[in-house]
């Protein structure tokens, strides 16, 4: 597995759909990853790289407060597949007796992770399957 990190998300220049890039940090970001995400997630992301809160909790912010209130914690998360062009990820979150792994989108994890500032990784053979590196962008 990388670790990675949250780069920028932008918006795909062809149909304005939210994409997050996610650059390789042992590289200093010259591998990445694309993945197109919805409206909502991208600004549950953002919402969660600023630090911004509402009256009430959003989604993600009503996932932490439930993990929080059963005693657990996120430790990790990881973009751990890519078939039919979809991306897959885990949430890895350990209680006081048990690990688990909790399937999700890329999305959600991510926003997940943010709010618990937990390391993000990708599956080796996802990033060099379906990542990028700067060269090939510098291309693009």
């Amino acid at each position: 597995m990388v670790e990675v990190k949250i780069a920028l998300i932008s918006a795909d220049k062809n149909n304005g759909s939210p994409v997050v890039v996610l650059n390789e940090i042992e590289t200093d970001g010259k591998r990445g990853l694309l993945i197109w995400i919805a409206e909502a997630e991208a600004a549950a992301i953002r919402i969660g790289i600023e630090e911004r809160s509402f009256p009430r909790p959003m989604t993600h912010d009503l996932l932490k407060n439930i993990i929080d209130a059963l005693s657990a914690k996120v430790t990790a998360i990881c973009i751990n597949a890519f078939e039919k062009n979809i991306f897959y990820a885990k949430i890895q979150l350990k209680s006081e007796e048990e690990e688990f792994d909790i399937d999700s989108r890329p999305s959600d994890a991510l926003a997940i992770a943010i709010r618990y500032n937990v390391p993000i990784y990708v599956e080796d053979d996802v990033i060099e399957n379906n990542g990028f590196t700067e060269k090939e962008e510098d291309r693009g």
